[in-house]
Formats: C-alpha cells, sequence, structure tokens
C-alpha cells in the first residue's frame, strides 16, 4: 500500500514536471519562430504581428474566416521594406490578430494544386502575363473577411528593379502606405 501511495506521488511529480517543461518549451519555440522573422526580415520587434504558416493554412482563410495574408520571401530587399513597413502600420492601428506569413516562392515554382487554388482565390486582383496567366509577384498582401479577400495590395510587386527601394520608401509614401493599410483595416472589422 505504501509503495502504491509512493508510486501515485511520484507519478504526479512527473507528470507535473513535464507539464511544466512543455509549456515552456512552447514559449521558448514561440520565441525562436519570432526571432527567425524579426532576423530574416531585419525588423527588431519582439512582437511583431506575423505568424508562419503553410499554404493549407492560408487557403483556410478562404473558408468563411477572416484574416491578412502577406506572401513575400526574406531574400527581397521589397519584401524587407514592405514587412517593416506593414508591421509599424498594423501596430499603429491596434491590429490585435496575427497576419498570415507564408514565404510563398516554393509553392509558386512547383506550382502545386494548392498554389493554383490560391490563384484561384486571388485572380481578381493579381497581375496577368501576356498569356492572361496570373502569378503572385511579391510583396503580396491580402485582406480576407468571412472568407473573400476583400482588399488587397502588390503595388510594390511590379516596381522597376532600377528604382531602390529605399528611395521609394518616402515620407509620403509611408503615410500613403499607412492610410491604405488603415482603409483595409476597416473593410475587415
Amino acid at each position: 500500500m505504501y509503495k502504491l501511495k509512493l508510486f501515485g506521488i511520484l507519478l504526479i511529480a512527473i507528470g507535473g514536471a513535464l507539464l511544466i517543461y512543455t509549456h515552456f518549451d512552447k514559449k521558448r519555440n514561440e520565441e525562436i519562430v519570432l526571432n527567425k522573422f524579426n532576423q530574416e526580415y531585419k525588423i527588431d520587434d519582439e512582437e511583431n504581428v506575423f505568424e508562419y504558416k503553410n499554404i493549407e493554412e492560408v487557403l483556410s482563410l478562404f473558408e468563411g474566416n477572416t484574416g491578412i495574408i502577406f506572401l513575400c520571401t526574406p531574400s527581397s530587399k521589397w519584401c524587407q521594406k514592405y514587412a517593416y513597413y506593414l508591421n509599424q502600420a498594423l501596430k499603429d492601428n491596434y491590429y490585435k490578430e496575427k497576419v498570415y506569413y507564408l514565404d510563398i516562392t516554393m509553392e509558386r515554382s512547383l506550382d502545386s494544386i494548392k498554389y493554383q487554388k490560391l490563384l484561384e482565390y486571388l485572380d481578381s486582383f493579381l497581375y496577368k502575363d501576356d498569356e492572361e496567366r496570373s502569378k503572385i509577384n511579391m510583396p503580396d498582401l491580402t485582406f480576407v473577411k468571412d472568407g473573400v479577400a476583400v482588399a488587397h495590395d502588390n503595388d510594390t510587386s511590379l516596381i522597376p528593379s532600377d528604382v531602390n527601394e529605399n528611395d521609394y520608401w518616402n515620407k509620403n509614401q509611408i503615410k500613403q502606405f499607412r492610410n491604405k493599410i488603415k482603409e483595409y483595416l476597416e473593410v475587415i472589422k
């Protein structure tokens, strides 16, 4: 009987320790992901608005949900600047939800079925090539309300390569961008 009680106490102690460890390990993993985004996009914000998602999770927004999708790649200087100003604009407007972030590069290069589904959802917003095919150019930002894309921004995705991203993002452009984001947030409220 004594051994049984001792075993029960030991089992409870081990279970408690595992719960505590799991809780802190999850928090540490979340911090690593935040730090990864901050490092990839050179954003100095421990509480940035972005959350890594896979393409299935991004597509799930179009199943009656509301949120923001940011498609980009850290290898692009334009995406770097865009992410920085988007983070600021959303925080300035007290946006509390996480932005679904996906580096769309691989899905786009594979031209997967899921990528094609995403193209269908965004088709009316996307630029077409000479053969009238849609392609997601980056940076690409979509606001979804109740499963429908209601606002979209990819204005900087087709700026000529001879334009420097630092020159483009002047005070006037930043102000216009912030106003645009504020308007888009009103649409998904």
